[in-house]
């Protein structure tokens, strides 16, 4: 068994204090040391990550490990790739198997990824806005390092915990999705439940209006965007004037209207006139 954890000391950066994050919640009773010194870095009895140059350490010049876009892994990564499945069971005792392999790679592609990326300076993910690496960032202070590393984690803990459980939510409601659509022709998909759908309706090239039930009891029109993450639908519905039509967006990429039969009767009045 291990007897400590270890990690470098000085500046920390997202993608170590995410491992610690997974780390400290699998291996509790080990305490966290930031060193660079190499008697301790190098003891084989110690749970050395990102430094020491060991199997989580991924400085090293030959280092090819790489996520399946081509991105480096970093020390997030890694630790992910090793221990995702048991940190998820561990929050989730009751989860099923093939929910924490769909959350796993959910998570690392919608996630992780980019948090590796920005350490390993690969700056296509780099984000004009204020990134978690930069929130990370903040909570340094030089004169208190192991305090602040400490607050970095229970921040990045809720982070990512969060970001779990919400991925777990939308893979279960987008089951129940999946499960009750109904495609009335090639070009329109009728959802009698509302929930995530875009990436389901992603592989149907032929698909260009979704139809759902909303909650305030009228119906929705929805296009469907040219590519994953678009804000441009592949045909924008045009402002209509019809008693029934409550609302049509500026854009055109949805409508509401009073019920089912009419969201229907709009979709398939679009296709018919293209």
């Amino acid at each position: 068994m291990y007897q400590q954890l270890v990690t470098h000391n000085g500046k920390f950066h997202a993608d170590d204090v995410f491992a610690s994050v997974i780390l400290t919640q699998l291996f509790p009773e080990l305490p966290l040391v930031r060193t660079r010194d190499e008697q301790i870095t190098n003891n084989k009895n110690n749970f050395v990550y990102d430094v020491g140059g060991g199997e989580f350490d991924h400085h090293g010049i030959d280092d090819q490990r790489q996520h399946e876009n081509g991105v480096p892994m970093a020390a997030f990564g890694l630790i992910w790739q090793k221990f995702s499945e048991t940190y998820l069971k561990k929050m989730m005792p009751d989860i099923a198997p093939d929910l924490i392999m769909k959350t796993k790679l959910n998570v690392e592609k919608s996630f992780i990824i980019g948090i590796d990326a920005l350490d390993n300076g690969v700056s296509t993910y780099q984000s004009p806005a204020f990134t978690i690496s930069d929130a990370i960032n903040d909570f340094y202070d030089e004169d208190h390092e192991l305090e602040s590393f400490k607050r970095a984690i229970t921040f990045a803990k809720g982070v990512l915990d969060n970001r779990i459980y919400k991925t777990i939510a939308k893979l279960i409601a987008e089951k129940d999705v999946i499960d009750n659509a109904t495609f009335i022709s090639d070009e329109i998909l009728l959802l009698p439940v509302s929930g995530p759908w875009k990436d389901y309706v992603e592989q149907f090239d032929k698909c260009r209006f979704v139809v759902m039930p909303r909650k305030d009891g009228n119906w929705m029109i929805q296009g469907v965007p040219v590519s994953h993450g678009s804000f441009e639908v592949k045909q924008p519905l045009p402002q209509l004037d019809r008693p029934w039509i409550i609302f049509i967006h500026r854009t055109g990429f949805m409508g509401v209207v009073d019920t089912k039969e009419h969201a229907l009767l709009l979709a398939k009045s679009l296709v018919d006139n293209v």
